[in-house]
């Protein structure tokens, strides 16, 4: 049994270290700013996860379980935050054609003609 569970850690460590190889090349083949950030954020993010998952089925002791747990929530947690900063400042900053109307940008002008209280 226990043999089983190193092998199936070992294989999930090496697809997750495959998808963060695969995020690294997505990041530098992709064209523009927001296929770049995409690669930057979903795969190393699954990556990290599936890792983590491995690595705790290879250690099998509860510190490195809780401490891996709380690596792989706390990635989850951070990177939709991180990507969506990151886009948003691009948005703003860069002159991206857009077919319709940027709500982003009628957003952003209405606050600062917003009146202060």
């Amino acid at each position: 049994m226990m043999e089983a569970l190193d092998t199936i850690g070992d294989l999930l460590m090496i697809l997750g270290s495959l998808f963060a190889l695969l995020a690294g090349i997505g990041i530098h083949r992709f064209p523009d700013a927001y296929s770049r950030m995409h690669a930057a954020a979903k795969s190393p993010t699954l990556g990290l996860v599936l890792v983590a998952v491995g690595a705790a089925l290879r250690i099998r002791t509860g510190t490195a379980v809780g401490t891996l747990a709380l690596v792989a929530i706390l990635q989850l947690l951070t990177s939709p935050v991180a990507t969506h900063v990151a886009a948003r400042a691009v948005h703003l900053r860069m002159n991206v054609p857009q077919d319709g109307i940027d709500e982003l940008d009628r957003d952003e002008r209405d606050a600062l003609n917003r009146p202060t209280s």
